[in-house]
């Protein structure tokens, strides 16, 4: 079990959000003429403002850590 979960399932959060931006950023390389009609390019620029606050929130809080000490096996049965 995670030590605090408020931390752990907060920067798990974070990585879900950051995926789910690259993968409409994908699709915006993939698919631009769908990407350039009409909210399809809100959305999109949404994605990649949501990308820039996901990764400075990964930068100030070191989330690769995070995640790993909480959701990493300590050995033993907890």
């Amino acid at each position: 079990m995670v030590e605090n979960p408020r931390k752990a399932y907060g920067a798990l959060f974070v990585m879900i959000v950051a995926a789910i931006s690259g993968v409409i950023i994908a699709a915006g390389f993939v698919a631009p003429e769908f990407i350039m009609d009409g909210n399809s390019f809100w959305l999109f620029i949404g994605a990649v403002v949501t990308m820039i606050v996901c990764a400075l929130i990964s930068w100030s809080v070191n989330l690769p850590y995070i995640i790993t000490e909480e959701f990493t096996s300590k050995g033993g049965d907890e």
